[in-house]
């Protein structure tokens, strides 16, 4: 790989699946991807990691063959970060303009969200990220979106705050450092998607975000460009294949066999005498393709009526003027846009990829299959000036996991600066 040309690394740790992305960054958005692989994970149940030699593993063998492809040899990269135990909730911190004339300087920014955090942050979680919502100043109530340089006496800063536990954070640490990786950043895995896969005016004028993958489903919401909701369900296509196996009585392979072949959730295109031949426990059996819907279905709409539920509770669901948009493998179910649409009541369609992110026209192809849009979206994230993420200073010296922590914290003030 040539060294004129800066490149950059995306890991995403999924549940079933480590998928890795090398891009050649030529501006900060045209980055050309030169290396990519996945590997099969078998490390982590329901977004958690249940065996650390297996994730390490996995991470390995991902990286090796990405590795192979763009003949250069990886150092460090950007990582998402599992997001089952994700907390994501509204705070805000006052502050009093204390300096001569009154005038708000980034201090007082960095004073708000440290109250703010202060109230809300217990010392066994781990501060993933906080998106400003909104600044009210002297009691107005009309918020602003840059306070900075203007005058008032008291403010008060209005965010959204995400946090994991801090053992989740010491697992993935570990888990990159049996790898021999260096972690750049780490980003909360709904945000990683959110950027490979809407557009900015999408996020301007409303949208959601529901990213259904094997265990696990990630929704994050944005409401006039801002993160409004972010919540992961531990509940994905795994569990339809769950149900498919135990009310057919068959293996869980031939379960996801005719799931992936004949499974839909919109009755409306199913064909009465459509039947399918199914390798039962007890041996051959045939059902409608209607029965296996049904099975599919049911799962389907518990996860987006909860999804609805959460999004009406906080009341972002009226603010969705650009509706939801579908990612993740188990999203691309035949009938899943208009199940989602009549399910949740506002349009939908499926997530568009980056066209900031490209490769040869060998590995487009590839690169467009929903399995690397997270990784995708940490190479877009990678080259963004208002990054939410922190990062972790990864010295290989006495410096411990709580001390780099501590560091991403500063790191993270120092952000703030850049945004305003």
């Amino acid at each position: 790989m040539s060294e004129a040309v800066p490149s950059v690394v995306a890991i995403d740790i999924g549940t079933h699946k480590v998928s890795v992305l090398i891009g050649k960054v030529h501006a900060p958005d045209q980055i050309q991807v030169v290396g990519m692989a996945t590997a099969r994970n078998r490390g982590m149940s329901k977004g958690k990691i249940v065996s650390l030699d297996k994730v390490i593993s996995a991470v390995k063998n991902a990286v090796s063959e990405a590795e192979n492809m763009a003949e250069c040899r990886i150092h460090s990269a950007w990582v998402s970060i599992p997001s089952a135990d994700l907390k994501s909730f509204y705070a805000s911190g006052r502050t009093a303009v204390a300096n001569s004339n009154h005038t708000i300087t980034t201090t007082e920014v960095v004073q708000a969200l440290e109250a703010a955090k202060a109230q809300h942050i217990s010392a066994d979680s781990y501060f993933a990220s906080a998106v400003p919502l909104g600044f009210e100043l002297n009691d107005s109530p009309e918020w602003v979106i840059n306070p900075v340089d203007m005058s008032a006496y008291n403010m008060v800063g209005h965010y959204q705050l995400m946090t994991l536990p801090i053992n989740t954070m010491q697992n993935l640490d570990r888990a990159m450092k049996g790898a021999n990786i260096g972690v750049e950043r780490m980003v909360v895995s709904c945000l990683a998607t959110a950027e490979a896969s809407l557009l900015q005016d999408e996020k301007d004028y409303g949208v959601c975000l529901i990213d259904i993958g094997a265990s696990t489903t990630n929704v994050a919401a944005y409401i006039e460009g801002r993160l409004a909701f972010a919540k992961t369900y531990t509940l994905g296509g795994e569990n339809v294949t769950r149900d498919i196996a135990a009310v057919l009585q068959t293996t869980t392979e031939e379960a996801e066999r005719i799931k992936v072949l004949h499974g839909c959730i919109d009755l409306a295109t199913v064909k009465p005498d459509h039947m399918i031949q199914v390798q039962g426990i007890e041996g051959p059996q045939t059902i409608s393709r209607i029965e296996l819907s049904e099975i599919i279905i049911a799962r389907y709409e518990e996860i987006l009526n909860n999804i609805r539920y959460d999004l009406e509770q906080t009341g972002a669901i009226h603010g969705l003027y650009h509706g939801v948009v579908l990612a993740g493998d188990s999203s691309q179910i035949d009938g899943m846009v208009s199940f989602a649409r009549k399910t949740l009541g506002v349009s939908a369609h499926l997530s568009n990829p980056p066209v900031q992110v490209t490769a040869s026209d060998e590995l487009l192809p590839m690169l467009r299959r929903s399995q690397y849009a997270t990784a995708a979206g940490l190479l877009r994230y990678s080259q963004s000036e208002t990054s939410d993420t922190i990062e972790h200073d990864q010295d290989d010296g006495d410096d411990t996991f709580v001390g780099r922590l501590k560091n991403g914290w500063n790191t993270f003030h120092g952000s703030l600066r850049k945004w305003f």
